[in-house]
């Protein structure tokens, strides 16, 4: 019961709905309630001690979604479109997705029309399926783009879906001229490698090297000792690897139960960093602690490192 989860079944529900009409669910209604029922009933325990611990039944999918490490609304889906094609799909794939895309579109376009013409010009049963298929893949990316912060593994399903219906789509409307058709996609496949080359040299790369010339000291010169360790950081995933100790975010910190005494907590703050307070909210973190401060020289794009060292006592 992952809010991605809940995400992606919201983006089905709505491009069924879009796709097939009221009138085709309410010819399976008794189906379909049903179906909601065992649905509903699955999930009872899931409301039970979401209520228990949250007050609410959908406490923890809300809770949940307020963990996403985004700067703002839409971040996630500002990162998806910078990242397309060459993190989600790679660059033939990238066009497969556009066509699938187009090909989408274009079968939404007949719905409508179908709809303000009224009786006898019903869209067949494809048009309808790319229609779904579509809709669905581009619901989740704005849904979980809205909803989160961006993940290449968060919009794995749409980026099946939007290449299957690409596959399909374009060689069934390629007819006698798939030969040319599987020409341009070729070129175009070439002429993104070479954006995507240019992307991952000047952008790509650059980025993730210099940041990890900023953590990685720091990071060692925290190294376990033999003695429980704790860093908290903007750069968990990094900072906890090439310690040994465990490592959390600020908010995540803020959430967690109270650390064992004598555990050695390094909270690390960097001139340029993100997702990290500002002194008042460091020094309401370290409030009667005895406090020892180190200060590591700027060595990559996130400047100079601040370090306030403490051990909780019992």
């Amino acid at each position: 019961m992952r809010y991605g989860v809940a995400g992606n079944l919201a983006a089905i529900l709505l491009a069924a709905l879009l796709a097939y009409g009221p009138r085709a669910w309410l010819a399976r209604g008794r189906q379909l309630a049903m179906a909601g029922g065992v649905i509903l009933a699955g999930l009872v325990p899931h409301f039970v001690h979401a209520t228990q611990v949250t007050g609410s039944p959908l406490g923890l999918v809300l809770w949940a979604t307020s963990q996403a490490e985004r700067q703002f609304v839409g971040d996630g889906l500002l990162y998806y479109l910078v990242i397309f094609p060459y993190r989600l799909a790679g660059e033939l794939g990238g066009v497969v997705m556009a066509g699938g895309l187009v090909v989408a579109f274009a079968a939404v376009r007949r719905l409508r029309r179908s709809r303000r013409e009224g009786a006898g010009s019903e869209p067949g049963p494809e048009t309808r399926r790319w229609a779904f298929l579509g809709l669905t893949s581009v619901l989740i990316f704005v849904l979980l783009g809205v909803a989160t912060d961006g993940e290449p593994r968060f919009v794995y399903l749409p980026v099946v879906l939007l290449t299957v219906l690409g596959v399909q789509a374009l060689a069934e409307v390629a007819g006698e001229q798939r030969r040319r058709l599987l020409a341009a996609v070729g070129v175009l496949a070439l002429m993104t490698t070479a954006g995507t080359a240019q992307v991952v040299a000047h952008g790509a790369m650059p980025g993730p090297t210099g940041q990890a010339r900023s953590t990685v000291p720091v990071a060692r010169a925290l190294a376990s000792d033999g003695t429980p360790c704790l860093l908290v950081t903007g750069y968990e995933p990094e900072s906890g690897w090439y310690s040994g100790c465990d490592a959390m975010t600020y908010r995540q910190y803020r959430a967690a139960p109270p650390v064992a005494p004598g555990t050695r907590v390094s909270f690390i703050r960097y001139a340029h960093g993100r997702h990290q307070p500002g002194d008042q909210g460091l020094a309401e973190l370290t409030r009667g602690l005895e406090r020892t401060t180190l200060r590591f020289p700027a060595t990559g794009v996130l400047g100079e490192a601040t370090v306030v060292t403490v051990r909780p006592r019992g």
